[in-house]
């Protein structure tokens, strides 16, 4: 049994949704502060180019809504798309309120469509594959 986990099946089911969701952003953010900080060691390390740079960065979120949906379905059990679509949209939401706050600069809306549907299937996916490990 893994440690954390709920001891029966039926314990899975007791767990609000509202929790869930709350620990599988925990998740997401953790990961995402986790892979920044890998991603900046490896740019003080070695020498990648702006372009190398620019692409990484939106994977690095993508990676980390995986993550949280893979959480928050194994944690649950049951329902892992829900889940993981409920913490992709909430991860997404907190997203683009810190990139609105902090960047100051337009963002285009097919820029925030693509990158916030990609963040919401992975993290649906993370769910449904958590479920299933």
């Amino acid at each position: 049994m893994k440690a954390g986990a709920p001891r029966r099946e039926s314990d899975r089911a007791q767990i609000p949704i509202w929790k869930l969701v709350v620990l599988g952003c925990g998740v997401s953010f953790l990961a995402t502060l986790a892979l920044s900080a890998i991603g900046g060691v490896l740019t003080a390390i070695f020498t990648f180019s702006p372009a190398a740079i620019e692409t990484a960065i939106p994977v690095i979120g993508y990676l980390s809504a995986g993550i949280g949906g893979l959480y928050v379905g194994r944690r649950a059990g049951e329902r892992g798309g829900r889940n993981g679509l409920i913490v992709g949209l909430a991860y997404l939401g907190f997203v683009l309120l810190v990139s609105a706050a902090v960047i100051r600069e337009p963002m285009s809306m097919a820029s925030v469509l693509t990158r916030g549907a990609s963040i919401v299937i992975l993290s649906t996916l993370g769910g449904i594959i958590g479920v299933n490990v």
